[in-house]
């Protein structure tokens, strides 16, 4: 399958993802506003905590294979004094 940015529609075009490879390991950084409106949007506020879970997939074998994570949760810059797997911070 070929995922083209240019013909995303609702909730898919509101995500971005840019991901690099280096000295063996990717590294992703996930793009997404917060305030989304789409029906089968989750609205996330500044100061929330999430639960949420990841997969990454590759299609570049003879079988499809994917690894997926257990549920993490996600602060949105709720600082030290809440405790969460992932912290996310607003970049300048």
């Amino acid at each position: 399958y070929v995922i083209s940015r240019e013909d995303a529609k609702g909730s898919a075009a509101d995500n971005n993802a840019i991901a690099s490879w280096k000295d063996g390991v990717w590294t992703v950084v996930v793009i997404r506003p917060l305030g989304l409106a789409n029906a089968d949007d989750k609205a996330l506020k500044a100061g929330g905590v999430y639960n949420v879970g990841f997969a990454a997939h590759d299609d570049n074998i003879t079988t499809r294979g994917h690894h997926v994570s257990f549920v993490k949760t996600l602060g949105l810059g709720v600082g030290k004094q809440t405790k969460v797997d992932i912290n996310a911070v607003r970049l300048p």
